[in-house]
């Protein structure tokens, strides 16, 4: 039972330790065109790019450099916390009535 809950929270805190796109390019302070970094130099793959480029979040320049719009990246973690959190909240809902009931 131990192991159900805490494999899955070991998986979350590795997928957050790992620097993300957004976090290396504000590392190297790359938040406006004239900072813009080529994503090779960072060790950050298109694959990760792309989504983020869709949302705005990235802006890439014509000569392929990429920079982050701190404002919409923001935003995005603020709805990503706003998410986290309502899940949590329903998990949390789900286990007090589990206990509920069967206590």
């Amino acid at each position: 039972m131990i192991g159900a809950v805490v494999g899955p929270l070991m998986m979350l805190a590795l997928a957050f330790s790992k620097p993300g796109p957004v976090r290396a390019l504000l590392k190297v302070e790359a938040d406006a065109p004239e900072r813009a970094r080529r994503p090779s130099s960072l060790g950050v793959s298109e694959v990760q790019l792309e989504p983020l480029i869709r949302s705005g979040v990235v802006v890439r320049e014509p000569d392929g450099c990429v920079w982050v719009d701190r404002a919409k990246a923001r935003r995005r973690s603020w709805k990503i916390a706003g998410w986290y959190g309502a899940i949590l909240a329903v998990l949390a809902g789900l286990v007090l009535s589990v206990l509920a009931v069967g206590g």
